[in-house]
């Protein structure tokens, strides 16, 4: 046996670990209760579940922007993490197993075209015009209530500015730190 490698299944493990981290942090931030307290998001299934895909595409921004394969692992594994939660929060609500697909497909579309465009909002503008932009984009997807994005896309904008600030390494080991945004709260 010796000789033999098995770097692939020390890489796949520890990018298993890395992905259950990140998406650790990522649901306690999106699920946190401020937003929802403060009436800017309803409570709601469905407006949780847009904190989730908000926060899961800042995040996997974030690890696209890292170069190399495992990167682009990662964001796979992470995307695919994300999608696994709301296929098991249908089936936590009792949802039949005949309509599960259907629902999560429909959940996962919305999560692709809302991803789009918000990464599109966080890449080609810059300061007030940004957080006007990703607003208009949470508006628009219905992730928060009628007249109050403002302050989600502030947190939105610093969290996304303090991702960026962090080390490839530390991105890639599953540890980002959620409390950038913080400071807007």
């Amino acid at each position: 046996m010796t000789g033999i490698s098995i770097g692939w299944l020390t890489r796949r493990r520890g990018r298993k670990a890395a992905v259950g981290t990140a998406y650790t942090g990522l649901m306690t931030t999106a699920l946190a209760p401020d937003f929802y307290l403060a009436g800017d998001v309803p409570d709601t299934f469905e407006a949780r579940a847009g904190m989730v895909m908000v926060h899961a595409t800042v995040a996997l921004r974030r690890i696209r922007n890292i170069p190399g394969r495992e990167a682009a692992r990662m964001a796979g594994a992470l995307n695919t993490r994300v999608l696994d939660g709301f296929d098991a929060a249908y089936r936590e609500q009792g949802v039949g197993d005949s309509s599960i697909a259907r629902k999560v497909r429909k959940l996962a579309e919305a999560y692709y075209g809302l991803g789009l465009a918000l990464t599109a909002a966080l890449d080609e503008t810059a300061g007030e015009a940004r957080e006007s932009d990703v607003k208009v984009v949470l508006e628009r997807n219905g992730v928060t209530e009628n007249g109050r994005a403002a302050e989600l896309a502030a947190w939105l904008c610093t969290l996304a500015d303090g991702l960026e600030v962090q080390q490839d390494a530390e991105i890639l080991a599953g540890t980002l730190d959620w409390s950038v945004g913080c400071k807007v709260r």
